[in-house]
């Protein structure tokens, strides 16, 4: 295993314990709000509910991180990838013109941040167009 894998299976497993304890603290703090099957999934299928995918990563990581742990949760659940901040927004460049992208699973096109994670099983994600075609991310935000 390189130092590349390394790095990013540490993100991976940070963020794994971050939605344990976000979902966990909610789904305590709130019962029968539904969250709490999210968190016994999460706990079922493990790390592996995570996406592969470095930008669905840094875009979990930034929901989950940034608020109090009901506020995160609503973002997690509800907040679209156009709603997000410029440098975690999911572009693609199409034409002239850029677009924010989808995430597609198995036929299933959405724009939602809940969609990165694998609740349903239904196998890893990649990012579309609104029609499920493959498309590549850009980065719009140049780093100094």
């Amino acid at each position: 295993m390189n130092i590349t894998q390394q790095i990013t299976e540490a993100k991976d497993v940070v963020l794994y314990k971050k939605l344990l304890k976000t979902l966990g603290g909610y789904s305590s703090a709130f019962p029968a709000t539904g969250v709490d099957g999210l968190f016994d999934t999460l706990i079922d299928q493990g790390k592996k509910i995570l996406p592969s995918d470095k930008q669905a990563i840094k875009i979990l990581d930034y929901i989950i991180s940034n608020d109090s742990e009901p506020a995160a949760v609503q973002k997690l659940l509800n907040v679209r990838f156009a709603d997000l901040p410029v440098e975690c927004r999911p572009v693609t460049k199409k034409g002239n013109k850029h677009e924010v992208a989808f995430w597609e699973t198995k036929g299933i096109v959405s724009d939602k941040v809940k969609s990165l994670l694998d609740f349903d099983g239904s196998g890893k994600g990649k990012w579309s167009d609104m029609d499920g075609k493959s498309v590549t991310l850009i980065d719009i935000v140049e780093e100094d």
